[in-house]
């Protein structure tokens, strides 16, 4: 691998840190498989030994890779081994990894690179590779090197572990947390001295306060390193591994620059390199079977990472020849016995259990990818540390993985607003942009359901923040609406005020910042007043509940009509009622519409609009607002008096952009507003992206 000798040393220390805990995890399995259970922690001494393999594969620890693969093999072929053959398998297993942590501790001890090789040599006879004499230049074992491995195996981690805690701080953050701590000293003993004597101590609690949250939370950014250190050298182990396979690979890495905690990413890097180890063997094509396809020679894999409030998401792309979801199913189908079953589930829960349960398609297993456990290993890491996993493929265009961890520490970027007397940061991430109320006059409308506002084409719904978190009654003085967007949805929350976008590490505080609570977290501004930073998600579904009020009654007639069931279409294609009277007009959208991939149905006023969806419901309705018969008004009204069609996505399309036509389609129960000199296909699926609608 061709890095510098800086990062070449950071690497190898990661690689021992991640060593010691698969050894204790590799022990731990083989433990209970001697107790009898040949189930999971089977697969789970197959997944960690296959990590490791890969790592020290990277690092160009040949040798050590074929021990592991070995040491795999072995002790899952306890599943198949006679009674006879268990027991002395077992020893072996067990032989083979104290050999393995006598040598990652004299590792770690000495800052080696790489596992002393008479250590080798005995796993590698341990495993059934070669015999125990070492090879030429290694050093012989010490006398009683094996009984004294324990110990020193006890004894190298600590110095090894202390030797990864240690990190490199920039000065001035030391000399601001010693005055920060000098300040909390005071404002300690003069709030003592004032209980002390009876006296009001408001001044001397707040002054605590603000020091204490201030401290923490600057001693929470010191743990928070650049993702580059985690994702340095991945380009080499690419390059290298595609010359061993013989494949042409380029390598794009995003987001060095995110700040996270460092267990995190080391965490992390252990996943990515799984995952570009199966790219590059699984996914991407050799040179000539790519150019056969029509693709450039050169495979292309995408790793991006970037921090999202309190989670670390990672995804690994290729644009390889993506899953084999026939050979998948076949697989399944196998193992439970149940075709029927098994064609049955749509493509995305089968990719979801082939990530969870593992396996291989192929007849054979290689050192760079094994028995298919890869995957699977990255999903049980990403579930096991409360994240998750998802799997992404279309054959013969590529795949993607993404993984989720959470972030201990996390420094975000938040838009101060202030509701009800308090103050919230929302993570500038989130926020699309801010509007003045009273510049946005008829923009804003009382309906049915409740108030809305018209934002760049868009309907959305308006809700006060402070009746979205609760605990307050909005004040009647908002000023301001932020739109608020996250997962595909938005929403507009009114704030009495709006200040300036800060930079914070929020505090965890026990009992709120738990999972899905919609406080992530506390910090303080400079003044010392506190935020509660707000989860952007969760803010979202408190708004919409909070503004959700019971719809006028529906004409009898409608209410008890049945709901239509779902327009059948390819795979991949929005089905699109079209409303339009004018020929000319309908016949130029209808163009537009299907050149983007959308299936179109048309109608030639609301009243033929409504037999459409009646026929069978769209995936949206597109419809224009002046027609005979039944305008588009009309029929947006009809429609959401109508059982099965209330949430079905409505965008208006009118040649009058005035805010009175805007309004009246607002209180009609419309979800957008489009003028038809400025659409296009493309304009129509940003709008339907935005409102959550995407193909299948």
């Amino acid at each position: 691998m061709n890095v510098d000798a800086a990062t070449r040393a950071r690497l190898v220390g990661l690689f021992v840190a991640e060593a010691e805990e698969t050894v204790q995890a590799l022990r731990l399995s083989a433990a209970r498989v001697a107790e009898g259970d040949l189930g999971e922690p089977l697969v789970e001494f197959g997944r960690v030994a296959h990590g490791l393999k890969g790592a020290a594969a990277a690092l160009g620890y040949e040798a050590l890779a074929r021990g592991l693969h070995a040491l795999e093999a072995l002790a899952l072929g306890l599943r198949d081994a006679a009674a006879a053959d268990a027991t002395p398998r077992l020893k072996r297993v067990g032989a083979a990894i104290d050999a393995l942590e006598e040598g990652i501790a004299r590792m770690g001890s000495s800052g080696g690179d790489g596992v002393p090789g008479d250590v080798v040599a005995r796993l590698l006879a341990l495993v059934g590779i070669g015999d125990v004499t070492p090879p030429p230049g290694a050093t012989a074992p010490e006398p009683g090197a094996v009984d004294a491995a324990p110990a020193r195996a006890a004894a190298a981690p600590r110095a090894t572990a202390e030797a990864a805690e240690r990190v490199s701080v920039p000065a001035a953050d030391v000399d601001e947390a010693l005055r920060l701590a000098a300040s909390l000293a005071r404002a300690a003993v003069q709030l003592q001295e004032a209980l002390a004597a009876g006296a009001v101590a408001d001044g001397a609690a707040q002054s605590v306060a603000a020091s204490a949250v201030a401290l923490e939370a600057l001693v929470a950014s010191l743990r928070l390193v650049p993702a580059d250190g985690a994702l340095s050298g991945l380009d080499g182990e690419a390059a290298e591994l595609g010359k061993r396979l013989e494949k042409r690979v380029t390598l794009a890495v995003a987001g060095r620059e995110v700040r996270a905690d460092r267990r995190t990413l080391q965490a992390a890097r252990g996943m990515i390199r799984h995952l570009l180890r199966n790219a590059i063997d699984h996914g991407i094509e050799p040179p000539a079977e790519r150019t056969a396809a029509g693709k450039p020679p050169d495979g292309r894999i995408t790793v991006s990472v970037e921090a999202v409030e309190s989670t670390l998401r990672v995804e690994v792309a290729d644009d390889g020849a993506g899953f084999d979801l026939p050979a998948l199913r076949r697989e399944l189908a196998r193992r439970t016995g149940d075709a029927a079953q098994v064609e049955a589930l749509s493509d995305d829960v089968v990719l979801q259990r082939w990530a969870f349960e593992g396996g291989s398609t192929r007849t054979t297993a290689t050192e760079i990818s094994g028995r298919g456990l890869g995957l699977s290993a990255v999903a049980q890491l990403a579930r096991g540390a409360g994240g998750a996993i998802q799997v992404r493929s279309v054959r013969g265009l590529g795949s993607a993985v993404a993984f989720t961890l959470p972030l201990d520490v996390f420094a975000v970027e938040a838009l101060v607003v202030e509701a009800a007397g308090r103050t919230f940061g929302i993570p500038l991430s989130a926020v699309e942009r801010t509007v003045h109320l009273a510049a946005a006059g008829a923009a804003v409308h009382e309906g049915p359901s409740g108030w809305t506002i018209a934002v760049d084409e868009m309907i959305l719904p308006l809700c006060a923040l402070a009746a979205a978190v609760g605990g307050a009654l909005p004040t009647g003085r908002e000023r301001f609406a932020v739109v608020v967007r996250s997962d595909g949805r938005q929403a507009a929350l009114s704030v009495d005020e709006v200040g300036t976008v800060v930079g914070v590490v929020p505090a965890a505080v026990p009992g709120v910042a738990q999972p899905n609570a919609l406080v992530t977290g506390l910090a303080r501004l400079g003044d010392g007043t506190p935020i509660a930073l707000l989860d952007p998600r969760l803010l979202l579904e408190r708004a919409r509940a909070a503004r959700s009020v019971p719809r006028p009654a529906r004409p009898v007639r409608e209410d008890r009509a049945p709901a239509p069931a779902r327009a059948e279409r390819p795979a991949g294609r929005l089905d699109v009622v079209l409303a339009e009277d004018s020929l000319a007009t309908r016949e130029v959208l209808r163009v537009l519409l299907e050149a983007q991939g959308f299936r179109v149905r048309l109608a030639a006023d609301g009243e033929e609009a409504l037999q459409r969806v009646a026929e069978a419901a769209p995936d949206v309705l597109v419809s224009d607002v002046n027609m005979p018969r039944r305008d588009g008004l009309s029929l947006t009204r009809a429609l959401r008096a109508r059982a099965g069609t209330e949430r079905l996505p409505i965008v208006l399309l009118t040649s009058q952009d005035d805010a009175a036509t805007r309004a009246a389609g607002a209180a009609a129960g419309a979800d957008a507003y489009l003028v038809k000199s400025q659409f296009n296909a493309g304009v129509l699926a940003e709008t339907l992206a935005r409102l959550g609608v995407r193909p299948a």
